[in-house]
């Protein structure tokens, strides 16, 4: 089972209009929601897919970012939240679209022959 740590704000709004990084021309300049709900659409998107993993959300206090070195490193310098770890490798930072994460990360998962 694959692990997913999330640590960020859950009230902060995030850029959340961009699929795939822009590539299909799907870019919302503007769109934002808060953490919170992109967590949920992960999540659901997640089950739907059957996908063997959790996803944990950590608000992103000096205690908890603690738990994990390279998150603490970069979080404690910048403000680079939300910091997403999968499987205790740091993988991405920022504003994310749920579709555009789940993709990242069966790719990452795919590639490293953990699927």
């Amino acid at each position: 089972m694959h692990k997913i740590d999330i640590y960020g704000f859950a009230d902060r709004e995030l850029c959340a209009g961009c699929e795939g990084h822009c590539g299909g021309g799907d870019c919302k300049p503007g769109a934002k929601q808060t953490t919170s709900k992109l967590i949920g659409e992960l999540k659901a998107l997640l089950t739907e897919q059957d996908f063997p993993g959790e996803v944990t959300f950590y608000e992103a206090s000096e205690e908890n970012i603690g738990r994990h070195e390279d998150v603490k490193k970069i979080l404690s310098v910048a403000d680079l939240a939300p910091a997403i770890v999968l499987d205790g490798k740091l993988l991405f930072l920022g504003g994310f679209s749920p579709r555009g994460l789940l993709d990242e990360i069966c790719k990452r998962v795919k590639t490293n022959g953990q699927e």
